[in-house]
């Protein structure tokens, strides 16, 4: 095998590397991700402060009704009971209990609003857990598929670098710095095959005697646009 031959089958497995090692860092990404399940947990936590604030408020109205039904019931008791006697007295009493009465029918309106409140809030509880239920089952089979996948993709991996030590044994030591050279500054592609005496890295038409050059087990010839390595079965 010629050292263009050696350094072109090291940038095949280095390729294969490069693309398993972005959807590794893409799967750590999603996995990371959990802004969809954040912002349903929010809006659950949200949605529950909302129905203890209005279960609260309920209370509240419920605990006025009682109050002023109690004082309703305290001044009719005190009308008939017979302790009191004078009729301006009496009179007073009676128009008291009918402010009262007209007070309870506030009030009591008040806590028709505060029930039908508690009742929208508590729909809408269930329908944000609703919705962070769906979330969490969704990224539970999302997980497990994407740690299926990477679990596979380690493995091959795994396999690849083996097959990367094995073909750098075999590569000369100053061929390996070009070659890990134009790696960097190629964005990970020393080497380009040749087709149809063009560069397929960057379509630059080769002229004959690089092409010719490109063709030798024993020579390392660079495209003259891209200066990557040219390799031409």
């Amino acid at each position: 095998m010629g050292r263009t031959e050696n350094i072109y089958h090291l940038q095949r497995i280095d390729s294969q590397l490069d693309g398993h090692h972005r959807r590794l860092r893409d799967i750590k990404a999603i996995l990371d991700d959990d802004r969809t399940i954040k912002e349903a947990r929010a809006k659950t936590d949200a949605a529950e402060e909302r129905l203890h604030e209005t279960q609260k408020n309920l209370r509240s109205a419920k605990a006025h009704v009682q109050d002023q039904r109690a004082k309703i019931k305290a001044s009719e008791t005190r009308l008939y009971s017979g302790t009191v006697s004078h009729p301006k007295e009496l009179e007073d009493i009676q128009n008291e209990i009918a402010a009262l009465k007209r007070y309870l029918d506030v009030v009591e309106e008040n806590q028709l609003e505060r029930m039908l409140a508690v009742d929208e809030a508590q729909e809408n509880a269930a329908e944000v857990q609703d919705q962070l239920d769906k979330a969490l089952a969704e990224a539970e089979s999302r997980n497990a598929d994407l740690l299926k996948e990477k679990s596979e993709i380690d493995a091959s991996v795994a396999e690849f670098e083996i097959q990367r030590q094995d073909q750098v044994s075999g590569i000369d030591a100053d061929d390996l710095k070009l070659y890990e050279s134009l790696r960097r500054k190629r964005a990970g592609v020393a080497v380009a095959k040749v087709q149809d005496r063009n560069c397929t890295a960057c379509g630059t038409g080769l002229a004959s005697a690089v092409y010719q050059q490109s063709r030798s087990p024993s020579k390392i010839t660079h495209c003259d646009t891209c200066e990557r390595i040219l390799y031409a079965e």
